[in-house]
């Protein structure tokens, strides 16, 4: 079976079509944004929350930071030894449920429907000798918690307060 110089051409471009985004592909790597406590003055009680950002790779968990792109904490998948998941929930406003229907009756917005309580999620990875403690947004928590459990990461769920 011969080909022809067109034949040739055209199974090379179709090779190098199929082969070219398969040698180009990179790895997916998940991004979440948090918040890290951190003691910008390693000593002395001084912990803020740091803007970062949580990246699930191939075998660690990096945290970095969102402004100058310096890894505050990594950890890889098999020293972690849990991720304890825990939320509190705090009033939203201090109205009490008689003020809330006045004021609806007074306004005609009606306060008594918008959400009383804000949770505030937090996550702490735990290794035999680090850890970090981060603030989780409450639109990707679901996410993180998700990629623990597909990465065999053992989540410990703790309840702050009853409120």
């Amino acid at each position: 079976m011969a080909f022809n110089a067109k034949q040739l051409t055209g199974l090379l471009l179709i090779g190098l079509l199929i082969h070219v985004p398969f040698s180009f592909a990179q790895e997916k790597v998940n991004r979440y944004e948090v918040e890290i406590l951190a003691n910008p003055n390693p000593g002395k009680k001084d912990t803020r929350q740091v803007n970062a950002v949580m990246m699930f790779e191939a075998d660690s968990v990096k945290i970095r930071s969102r402004r100058t792109g310096k890894y505050f904490k990594e950890f890889k998948y098999t020293d972690i030894r849990s991720a304890e998941h825990s939320y509190s929930k705090k009033p939203f406003y201090s109205l009490s449920l008689g003020t809330t229907i006045a004021l609806t009756a007074l306004t005609g917005i009606p306060f008594f429907l918008l959400p009383r309580k804000k949770e505030r999620h937090w996550l702490t990875i735990v290794t035999d000798n680090d850890f970090a403690v981060m603030k989780v947004e409450n639109d990707n928590y679901r996410m993180i918690r998700n990629e623990c459990i597909v990465l065999e990461i053992k989540i410990v769920d703790i309840r702050e307060d009853k409120r």
